[in-house]
């Protein structure tokens, strides 16, 4: 098939490690990517920290030193969600960041381990765990 017929078009929007992202962090595990306009990606050594692509800026990636397991870009806004497993425990302690006012928007302990989270819409995360499915309005 001609590549002008191609059902899907891919080109290469820029290289994380010319950002200065290691190797090790560009893996399924470190990076996340909610929508085309964030990339998020998770850095664990020599201190932690989390890195915030933005797409129409991505010669400027914004680092903050944050230990997080996991962490999600809003798909439309500067909003930052973290989850952090609790030492000891199965619980996940989970946070939202509004990165422009540099406030907390909302914090929650899980009763449980948060196995898969999303986005699902601008304003809420759906959260699966290894027995239910929940909605986390931001508001």
């Amino acid at each position: 098939m001609a590549a002008a017929n191609a059902p899907i078009a891919m080109r290469e929007a820029l290289t994380l490690t010319s950002l200065g992202i290691a190797p090790q962090f560009v893996t399924f595990t470190h990076v996340t990517m909610e929508s085309d306009r964030y990339i998020c990606v998770r850095e664990t050594s020599p201190q932690n920290s989390v890195v915030i692509i933005d797409m129409a800026m991505p010669s400027q990636p914004l680092r903050r030193p944050i230990t997080a397991d996991s962490a999600l870009m809003n798909p439309n806004t500067r909003i930052l969600a973290l989850k952090a497993q609790i030492a000891g425990t199965t619980q996940d302690h989970l946070q939202i960041f509004n990165i422009e006012a540099k406030t907390k928007v909302k914090s929650h302990q899980m009763p449980e381990q948060v196995v898969f989270w999303k986005w699902i819409t601008p304003k809420l995360l759906g959260l699966v765990t290894q027995t239910s499915v929940y909605h986390w309005s931001i508001e």
